[in-house]
């Protein structure tokens, strides 16, 4: 829900609340002139009622693990989907500040007999300003725990969630330019965090990002129409592809990102520039080493807001 329609002027307002409550009263001073001030108590409580129910509702819980009911599967490749989950009320938002995560927990059988409840972060693709539901991004691996969990859920399950985790927030202009190595399925707060810049730009939002995403295959790049699109759209987005196996006439890169490719198609080491990295523990152990190598500061093995190289 956009602050426009939050506004106590907005259409939302007049068409809901205001007009009601005047045809109400200007009624009874046709009709009964007594009954007016009783008119006048009644459009006051429906209207204190029509905005109490109507106002912006955050669900998430910190410590709280909560329900939320799939509400759709979209099918995106053999073992990639995207999960909507509905949220309490049209305007429920799940308060989730971006740059930041949720849990997702499940009581899973284990392999000697046993269960166990186990949480795995995620970020959604989608945001708050998509009031009533979020979105996942989820690649369910034949070994995963959450993931394949996630792919067996059928609409109408529910999962549990708490949140918000994660110590990134981003907030409009907080660097000059983001450089940006993500792997596989951690594209997704990258992507999160693109959208909100763009989502600013009209509030002087002036950010720029170049963005470094590795995959195996092709057919691996999660959300690439997606991102193709918010990089023609904008100016200040920008998007270099490199798989591990490319197809003929490929014009990305080839094999793993190395510390020429982050030289070449990210922002040099700067006091306002942050790198932003998110994949495979292994590739961001090797993108730690190869950004201290080019001049970055070192990064620590848990990051905080402030590090000039952050991995999520």
């Amino acid at each position: 829900m956009s602050t426009a329609d939050q506004s106590l002027t907005s259409k939302r307002y007049i068409d809901g609340i205001y007009i009601p409550s005047g045809l109400l009263v200007v009624g009874c001073l046709i009709v009964k002139r007594e009954w007016v001030p009783y008119a006048i108590a009644l459009a006051v409580v429906l209207g204190g009622y029509k905005l109490w129910s109507g106002r912006v509702q955050k669900v998430l819980k910190p410590t709280v693990l909560q329900d939320f009911e799939l509400k759709e599967k979209t099918i995106i490749s053999h073992n990639v989907a995207i999960y909507r989950f509905n949220l309490p009320s049209p305007n429920s938002i799940l308060g989730l500040p971006i740059g930041q995560h949720i849990s997702i927990a499940a009581t899973l059988p284990q392999p000697d007999g046993t269960s166990k409840e186990i949480l795995r972060s995620y970020t959604p693709i989608s945001g708050d300003h998509q009031p009533g539901y979020f979105d996942l991004l989820i690649k369910s691996y034949p070994t995963g725990n959450i993931s394949k969990y996630m792919a067996s859920l059928i609409v109408g399950q529910t999962i549990k969630v708490k949140g918000p985790k994660g110590a990134m927030v981003y907030t409009p202009n907080m660097v000059r330019q983001f450089g940006m190595i993500a792997g596989g399925t951690g594209i997704t707060p990258m992507l999160q965090i693109i959208r909100a810049i763009i989502r600013g730009r009209a509030t002087g939002d002036k950010t720029e990002v170049d963005l470094i995403f590795a995959n195996v295959n092709k057919e691996d790049i999660l959300l690439k129409e997606d991102l193709d699109e918010l990089a023609k759209a904008d100016k200040g987005i920008r998007v270099y592809y490199v798989l591990n196996n490319p197809p003929e006439k490929w014009d990305g890169g080839v094999g793993f990102v190395t510390p020429e490719m982050i030289t070449k198609w990210l922002p040099r080491p700067a006091d306002d520039v942050k790198l932003l990295l998110c994949g495979p523990p292994p590739m961001i152990s090797a993108m730690k080493k190869a950004s201290e190598g080019l001049g970055f500061k070192k990064a620590r093995p848990v990051s905080k807001l402030e590090d000039q190289v952050f991995a999520f």
